[in-house]
Formats: structure tokens, sequence, C-alpha cells
């Protein structure tokens, strides 16, 4: 069955919100609409639409035409009440059909209105009738909820609160469940799961890359994403994949662009337009931006992420809300074929075999050390010479290497590096490295390790 649930209003309604402005109503409604459509994604058969958007007021004409070329089966408007402007003691909970008060409307409204009251106990204002748009021109059933008052203290705190708001949710989807008979689902989602071990090497990431003509930036970023991946338990191919599609491989060309160090797209804690740059979230370095992607998608799939949280939109409405990367359409992005798209680069990906290996087998593996800590990345010895991979070593002292496209050079701190390629990372010998990063470095033959000395380890 197909479901509308719409969040009322829009984040900038004039009005909308509680006296001392604490709250937008579009706050609880969009909260409580993303609750109720993860409910009702626990049963069979079911589909939910929004008719809301998170970064725009979008028109009532425009929510119902929407609605009714969907052919939904019912159409569920939340909103927060209001008596006024000003604050006052008109409270409790009501429940509003069309003025001809349709049968299947009345039977929805009325089992909402009694599963919320019961779930928070507050005052029974029953279930009335009006001449509003979306239960006007709705060619379904539709009911609009109206779960307090923002203008009465003791309600607004209550609208204001997670617990509250998931109350609310899960009565409305109970109820929509129990009037439709809905059944609750045995079986788990099917796709690509995002949580979990790799299962294609950064080789075969970056020789990937490199067939779709990628930016040098971009290939030489797949072991950042393995790396970080592995410590959160995150699959580093899907996040790899997903940063290919939402940067053009790269090669940036949208709002966004290359000194956002924003890999996926996120925005910052308080959202806003696509097209605003403004609303775009800028990271310090890629390490760090990788990072907040990584924990981004980690909340999507339900993974609890331990240390600092640096994805500015880490909330704990959308945890565990898209296990699959198909399931990341409609939710991580609007469009439903959004998953679908990064779930066939993974594809390809995975399908990648690595025309050269990195390094020749019999060629020695180095260990790297700053300061005595021990980089998970390596190098290796060629003729003598110790050759390093220059992204790993300089991200982990806070420097962000540059390629050089003209020269085909990768430069740091303002020093080009005789640079060698393989499988798409760049590798430099250490001591030239040592002076552009301006350290001391030894070698330590027992242990196979380079050993730098002075300056700052960011792990």
């Amino acid at each position: 069955m197909r479901f509308v649930i719409e969040g009322g209003h829009g984040p900038d309604t004039p009005g909308k919100r509680t006296p001392d402005g604490s709250m937008r109503e579009f706050h609880f409604n969009s909260a409580v609409a993303r609750y109720v459509r993860d409910g009702l994604m626990q049963y069979e058969g079911v589909e939910v639409l929004f008719t809301h958007a998170d970064d725009r007021d979008v028109p009532l004409k425009e929510r119902t035409d929407k609605a009714n070329a969907w052919k939904a089966d019912a159409f569920v408007s939340i909103h927060a009440n209001a008596f006024g402007n000003n604050w006052n003691e008109a409270n409790g909970i009501e429940t509003f059909v069309y003025t001809s008060r349709p049968a299947a409307a009345v039977k929805l409204a009325e089992a909402v209105q009694r599963a919320i009251i019961r779930a928070t106990g507050r005052r029974d204002r029953g279930v009335k009738a009006g001449d509003l748009h979306v239960l006007r021109e709705s060619n379904m059933t539709a009911i609009l909820v109206e779960c307090g008052f923002m203008t009465n203290r003791e309600e607004a705190e209550l609208l204001k609160s997670d617990e509250y708001r998931r109350k609310c949710a899960a009565a409305i989807a109970q109820a929509i469940a129990e009037v439709y008979g809905l059944k609750k689902a045995v079986s788990a989602p099917s796709g690509t799961p995002i949580a979990g071990q790799a299962q294609a090497t950064v080789e075969q990431a970056q020789e990937w890359a490199q067939q779709k003509k990628a930016a040098q930036a971009f290939i030489d970023l797949a072991s950042v994403y393995w790396r970080i991946g592995a410590n959160l338990g995150i699959r580093p191919e899907v996040g790899y994949t997903q940063a290919a599609k939402e940067t053009g491989f790269g090669r940036f060309g949208g709002v966004v662009s290359r000194d956002f160090h924003n890999w996926c797209g996120l925005k910052v804690t308080k959202g806003g337009s696509n097209t605003d740059p403004g609303a775009h979230a800028r990271f310090p370095s890629d390490e760090v931006g990788v990072l907040a992607h990584l924990q981004h998608l980690a909340l999507y799939a339900g993974v609890e992420v331990k240390g600092e949280i640096v994805d500015p939109r880490h909330f704990s409405s959308v945890r565990g809300t898209a296990k699959t990367v198909e399931s990341l359409g409609g939710k991580w992005a609007p469009s439903a074929e959004y998953g679908k798209e990064i779930a066939e680069l993974l594809t390809g990906l995975l399908a990648t075999k690595v025309s050269t290996p990195p390094v020749d087998k019999s060629v020695g593996k180095v260990a790297i050390e700053i300061n005595g800590v021990r980089l998970s990345a390596q190098g290796y010895l060629r003729n003598g010479v110790s050759v390093l991979p220059i992204r790993a070593v300089s991200e982990a002292l806070g420097v962000t290497p540059e390629w050089v496209p003209e020269t085909k050079q990768v430069r740091v701190n303002g020093k080009d590096l005789t640079a060698t390629i393989e499988a798409g990372m760049a590798y430099a010998p250490a001591r030239e490295l040592a002076a552009a990063l301006d350290l001391q470095v030894e070698w330590d033959g027992p242990t196979k390790t380079v050993k730098f000395s002075k300056g700052c380890v960011c792990k």
C-alpha cells in the first residue's frame, strides 16, 4: 500500500513557531514524519512518499498534486497546533477530516486519535471536520493530525522532545497498520549491505578510478577510505563509489568545490538549499572529510560510531534507516534511484581486475613510523631506496599534498617531489618527503622501518 506522510508547512513558513522562537513547527512535523515512515516500512508491501522538503516550503497544491499523481491509498498530514501567537492554556490533541466527513477518513482519524491519546495521555479534543486544502484536494483518504499546542508552555516542551515525537509517530504508524491490516515484514531487506568488511582491495578501487579517468586526488583517496572504513566497520568501496557519484570522480564542478574536502555532499547541521555553497560542510582535510562521510554512512547503517563525531548531521532520527546501498534512495538524496545508481557503480568496481600489481613481488615492504606512531600505510624498497606513499605520510602530519597536472608532479608544502605512480597511488623517496615535511628521518634495518621525527602526528 502507498501512504503519503506529510510534515506540514516548511522550514521557513512565517509564524509557525513557538512564541519564544525556540522551535519551528516544521522541526516537529518533519521529525515525526520520518519516524512514521520508519515505522510503516517495517510492514510488508508498504511504500511511503514525503510531499514536504527539508530545504524549502512546498506549496499546498504541489503536495496534493504529487500525492494524487502517485495514487496514494492514504494521506496523513502531521502538525503541531497553535492558538494565537502568545502563551496560553489551549492544549490537547485533535485530528481533522474534510467537512463531508468521508467514512474511510473518519475511521482512520478515530484510530489515530485514540492511539495518540493512549500513548501520550494528553487531552482528547476529538475528531473534527475542516475545509483544509490537503483534505479537500486529495483524491485519497486524508487526515490531518494536530499533536499538541506550540502556544502552551507544557506542550511546547513535549513537542521539542524526541521522546514525545517518537510516541506520536509510533501511535500514528500503529493506527495506520491496524486500519489497513498491515502485516509485519519477516524477512531482512534485500540489497547491498553498507556495513561489513571490504570486498574489494585498494588496488581494485584505484584501477577502477583510473579507468573512469578520475582526478588524481580521487585516486589517491582510496587508501584513506579503506583505512577509515576498516576502523568504523563500513565497507569502504561503498563510500568510495558514493564519493565518485557525488563529486564526478573527484572532478567536482557543482556548488561544492575541491577545497571543501567534502566527498559526499554533506550539509552543515542546519541544512539548506542544494544550490547554496554555504549550506554544505567544509572540512579541514580530506582525512576529516572522509571520516565524516563514513560516519554518516555508519549512522544510516545503524553502526555505532565511537570517538569524536565529525559528521555535522549525525542525527539519531536516521539511525538504522538505510542498511543497504539501494535504500539510500529517497533518504540520503531525494531521488529514489540514487542508491541503485551507487550500487551499479559498486558492481563495476568489484568486477575490476588489477592490470598490474601495485608493488613488484620481489620488492620488500617498508613500515612507517612518525614520532613512534606506526602508520597503517606501508612503503617499499626499490634499488635500496625507501619509497613511501605521499598522501598517507603527509596527511598524518595534517598536510594535504597537491597534484600539479601541468607537470604531473606531486607537491608538498610547495616542494615538487620525484613521484612514481603505482596503481594510482603516488610514492616518493623517504628523504624527499622528510625534507618537504621538515622531518628527521632514519632507517631501522632490522625492522625495515622508516622512522620520522619532529612535528605533530595527527591521528
